[in-house]
């Protein structure tokens, strides 16, 4: 229900990748290039709206460790509150950071509103001033891989959704992981109707301010990982499936 009610509310709201990106995303991260729909061989998308930052801006490891990778299904967590729209409170474990990237991903990779991507801010890293307005340009970028000017109400029958399906881990220590999210982008246009394609989406979290904040992912290339989610081929490569 938790995944319903959350996929239709954000239709509406992860370019610099979460490579820098600004997904996720961040949870950044776009729409049509590098997009693969399901009727062929998917292909990685880089993010483009998710807050970054590096690695090294973070503050020294707080706090109680995230405990070992994660292996197997994982039931999404949902926050703790929600403030504007934005789910924010996940546990201080590897499982709430999972629920914290799936839940930053799909909120900033599912709007066409610059102005609410730009609430990200919520969300990032108090190292990231910048994630906010990278967060605004993605959704800027979104638009206009859907033809649609950079500014304005979005037209009625234009969609953009993130839809996280499986996750990976890497990177756990004590107040830091990158979590990478197979997501279904699902785009409706008055012309074209709707198409699923696939991306993998990183998430690099860091433990502040009592929260999982969203950091830039590292520079790594993780095209290799992409894949139908649920299929074979995604359960060679490692990815689990995301309970709702």
């Amino acid at each position: 229900m938790y995944r319903t009610s959350r996929a239709s509310r954000w239709l509406r709201w992860i370019a610099a990748y979460l490579a820098g990106v600004a997904v996720l995303a961040v949870i950044g991260l776009v729409v049509e290039a590098g997009l693969t729909s399901h009727d062929a061989k998917p292909q990685a998308i880089p993010p483009t709206s998710l807050p970054t930052a590096q690695w090294q801006a973070m503050t020294p490891a707080q706090g109680p460790a995230t405990g070992p990778a994660l292996t197997g299904p994982v039931q999404v967590i949902q926050g703790s509150q929600e403030i504007n729209g934005v789910w924010l409170g996940f546990p201080h474990s590897t499982v709430g950071a999972v629920s914290a990237a799936d839940a930053f991903a799909t909120e900033v990779g599912s709007t066409l509103d610059p102005d609410r991507a730009a609430a990200v801010r919520m969300v990032a890293d108090p190292s990231f001033t910048g994630g906010p307005q990278q967060a605004a340009n993605g959704a800027v970028s979104d638009r206009a891989t859907l033809g649609l000017p950079a500014s304005g109400t979005v037209p009625q029958g234009d969609d953009l959704e993130l839809s996280p399906q499986e996750y990976q881990v890497r990177g756990v220590g004590p107040d830091r992981v990158t979590v990478l999210l197979l997501a279904d982008i699902i785009t409706t246009t008055p012309g074209q109707g709707t198409t699923t394609k696939v991306g993998v989406f990183p998430v690099a979290l860091h433990w502040a301010q009592g929260d999982w904040k969203v950091l830039s992912t590292p520079a790594t290339d993780y095209s290799g990982l992409t894949a139908e989610p649920g299929s074979a081929q995604a359960a060679s490569l490692g990815w689990q499936e995301l309970e709702s």
